[in-house]
């Protein structure tokens, strides 16, 4: 079989696909991490005003529980912008390394398709060669002297 002379760099591109591949793999992971905490955030952030809500409409207010509760759901507000804002750059970082992928995958393919040219170029050039040595032999053992 033909070999091709840019195997060894076919086998780089092939192998920075892989990288590029697994680096989006966890560029998509940490954005679903967040999200995750993203939502926890806001289910605490719900009880807590439900909490709140169910302790203004008793009959006896306890004020300083109220106030330990806003503290908290201002708290929480803080952690969901920061989350946000992290959520922000994951994405970003996800869309490069999304790009990254597709031009990574673009140089294995174009190399992939040169593969194939030149083996069949070679397969091609080979069949001629054979077809020549046969018909010369062909020739030779049949020529009349």
């Amino acid at each position: 079989m033909p070999t091709f002379p840019l195997e060894k760099v076919l086998d780089v591109r092939r192998h920075v696909r892989s990288e590029r591949r697994n680096a989006l793999a966890a560029a998509m992971a940490d954005e679903q991490t967040l999200l995750d905490a993203q939502q926890q955030k806001e289910r605490q952030k719900q009880g807590l005003l439900d909490e709140l809500s169910g302790l203004t409409q008793s009959e006896t207010l306890n004020v300083e529980a109220a106030a330990r509760r806003r503290y908290f759901v201002g708290q929480l507000d803080i952690q969901l912008m920061v989350i946000d804002q992290q959520l922000v750059e994951a994405r970003r970082y996800v869309d490069v390394a999304r790009n990254a992928l597709i031009k990574a995958d673009q140089d294995v393919k174009a190399l992939e398709r040169l593969r194939e040219r030149h083996i069949a170029e070679q397969t091609y050039q080979q069949n001629r060669r054979n077809e020549t040595a046969l018909t010369e032999q062909w020739q030779s053992a049949n020529w009349n002297w």
